[in-house]
């Protein structure tokens, strides 16, 4: 297996093996995933880069050798024990066992209302009756059953929990009524959906883009709405961009930024800016940095994300005093 391909981690591994596949497959596999899973393996999927012929092949090559080394004789799949249970059984008594041994089947069709908002899960159930709303909340995750909860009315919150916290066995016909409101229910939310921008983060990469004065295009801003105008020049300097600086410009900023702030702020930084300040950091300087970091331990993301933005703050501060040619986005190149 090639060198590289031991550098990737299993989320990489993962993301290779998804894309690799084709997106009717990558779909059937994510959908069994948590709602965590499909976000994590998403992202990482996006952000994939150089990956090589070879190396997918390699990813795919282990998949299938650990398939081989673990597969052993197939276990009957859930349909097949359906209907042999269903003949031996009836199908009521099947379904129990077949329950019993696979989990809810229920409850993986409610997999999906994991990805619809709280409130309009709340807004859609809101008139039904307090019984059937048990149910749903007795069939979510408990994170998005909190959240449920929360936007019902205020009042309705003890009765609903103590059904819920009394609810042992379902029967069909509830079972039934709620399946029939799930499908409503997701069909309302497929022709509500709409499509997120996020205008802020799309503001700032115009502005920096921007051939024309962009003090006094920032300036206009500020007259239309002060708060949104700092939020843009916030996004402006975004800690990301640290990864495409050059390593003078890196050389010249770390020696504005104390060890320990620097060290905070790439306490779970993404991998490539942590490696870019590194690779432009002398190797004992970079060496005693990550030594800080071992020392430091554990800590809070909103201590690292402070520390992120004190250093945006000095980035701006120097730039826009042109002490620091900072390249606020990537331009692109010629040969």
């Amino acid at each position: 297996m090639s060198s590289i391909m031991s550098q990737r981690n299993d989320l990489d591994k993962a993301a290779i093996l998804l894309l690799s596949m084709g997106e009717a497959n990558a779909a059937k596999v994510m959908a069994r995933m948590s709602r965590d899973e499909v976000t994590a393996v998403s992202m990482r999927m996006a952000k994939l880069r150089g990956v090589s012929t070879q190396e997918a092949k390699d990813v795919m090559q282990h998949f299938f050798d650990h398939y081989r080394e673990h597969s052993g004789i197939s276990s009957a799949s859930r349909h097949y024990l359906e209907r042999t249970l269903d003949l031996a059984l009836g199908k009521r008594l099947a379904r129990g066992m077949v329950d019993s041994i696979y989990g809810d089947a229920l409850r993986q069709e409610m997999m999906a209302l994991q990805w619809v908002p709280a409130d309009t899960l709340a807004r859609f159930f809101r008139n039904e009756h307090p019984q059937l709303q048990a149910v749903l909340l007795a069939f979510l995750p408990p994170e998005n059953a909190s959240a449920v909860l929360a936007a019902l009315p205020e009042n309705m919150h003890d009765d609903i929990l103590f059904r819920v916290a009394n609810l042992k066995e379902v029967s069909d016909q509830v079972l039934d009524e709620l399946r029939v409101t799930l499908g409503r229910c997701l069909a309302f939310v497929s022709e509500q959906s709409t499509a997120k921008v996020d205008g802020i983060r799309q503001a700032a990469d115009i502005l920096n883009r921007y051939q024309g004065d962009r003090a006094a295009l920032m300036d206009m801003l500020k007259l239309h709405d002060t708060d949104t105008a700092g939020m843009v020049a916030d996004n402006m300097y975004d800690f990301m961009t640290l990864a495409r600086q050059s390593d003078e410009v890196l050389q010249a900023l770390v020696q504005e930024i104390p060890t320990e702030t620097l060290a905070l702020a790439l306490k779970g930084a993404e991998p490539e800016v942590r490696d870019a300040l590194l690779a432009a950091l002398p190797k004992r300087m970079a060496q005693g940095l990550e030594d800080a970091q071992l020392a430091m331990g554990q800590v809070p993301l909103s201590r690292a994300n402070q520390a992120r933005s004190e250093i945006m703050q000095l980035v701006r501060t120097l730039h826009e005093q042109q002490q620091l040619n900072y390249q606020l986005f990537e331009e692109k190149t010629v040969a």
